[in-house]
């Protein structure tokens, strides 16, 4: 079989071409810190890439649902330490009133106080997250933007809530409780004597005895008040122990998410980043093939024959 000329500039010029071809593509990897800038590079190894970068990124959402559960954890507890704070204060008072050598017009200004304290437990009750949305209201479709309780020491209160409570997906296998339900906190209180009373009511009998002329009605009240009183705290300090343990679980679950994270970047770096000194090295030879290449075609260019075709 003769090789003709022109054979001969073609398997030159698809010489040269590959040449350059390959040594463009190092200098892209070099570019880019990539080994593989096709899938077509490497298959398998893109196809688990693709895996794991789906597993990164649904283990990054958890850490974002992490974090905005702290946030509603942290928020709750801060209502919920202003409870405490409050209770305190409102026994502190329970106790002043019950002060024999105290007149009415002394009691009646414990009874403001106390009144005033009521009107801080309902803007506790109604307290919002960040969100502009009710602590807690529940889980109602509209529970959030719901105002969970209305009323007064006269005319009562009325909860608008439920007893729902907020859930959100923070690990592939965790659902985390990140609310409380109003009813968990201020209603569902033990009642001395049995049953159960909420913390609005016992505010609102106690401002009752206080501003009853005499000290006979606060007097026999008081026993049942500080003991409703004291049941309220009790309540209120469970719940905020077991947000507090919800907090405890988060970061349980962020250290493992971050690991995780750690080990997703790592595998992905195995399998995608390129290895400079390999890819220098390889540059280095290419760019010598190439620059033979092309004086190889020069040089076979500058042949007579190539004149006449």
């Amino acid at each position: 079989m003769r090789v003709s000329t022109s054979m001969l500039y073609d398997q030159s010029t698809a010489n040269l071409n590959r040449q350059t071809a390959s040594y463009l593509k190092v200098q892209n990897q070099l570019a880019t810190g990539r080994r593989m800038l096709n899938p077509s590079d490497d298959p398998v190894a893109a196809a688990r890439a693709l895996e794991v970068t789906q597993r990164r990124d649904m283990n990054a959402q958890y850490l974002d649902n992490q974090n905005a559960a702290r946030d509603a954890l942290r928020t709750t507890e801060i209502s919920l330490s202003s409870l405490g704070d409050l209770l305190q204060s409102v026994r502190e008072n329970a106790l002043k009133a019950g002060n024999a050598s105290l007149d009415d017009g002394q009691r009646k200004m414990i009874a403001t106080d106390l009144r005033q304290q009521f009107g801080q437990l309902m803007s506790i009750a109604n307290a919002k997250d960040a969100n502009g949305e009710f602590l807690f209201a529940g889980f109602g479709l509209a529970a959030g933007e719901t105002q969970p309780y209305e009323g007064s020491v006269e005319s009562g209160v009325a909860a608008n809530g439920d007893q729902g409570e907020r859930l959100l997906q923070v690990s592939a296998g965790r659902q985390l409780q990140i609310s409380n339900s109003g009813y968990e906190v201020f209603e569902n209180v033990d009642r001395v004597g049995g049953g159960k009373q909420s913390i609005f009511d016992t505010v609102r009998n106690l401002i009752a005895a206080v501003e009853t002329p005499g000290a006979s009605t606060i007097s026999a009240a008081l026993p049942n008040a500080l003991g409703n009183i004291d049941n309220a705290l009790d309540n209120a300090l469970r719940v905020r122990a077991d947000v507090g343990a919800r907090g405890v679980e988060l970061d349980g679950l962020e250290n493992a998410g971050t690991a995780l994270d750690v080990q997703y970047q790592s595998t992905l770096s195995v399998l995608q980043d390129l290895d400079y000194n390999e890819a220098i090295t390889n540059a280095a030879k290419l760019q010598t093939a190439l620059t033979a290449a092309q004086k190889t075609f020069m040089q076979a260019s500058q042949l007579s024959l190539f004149n006449y075709l």
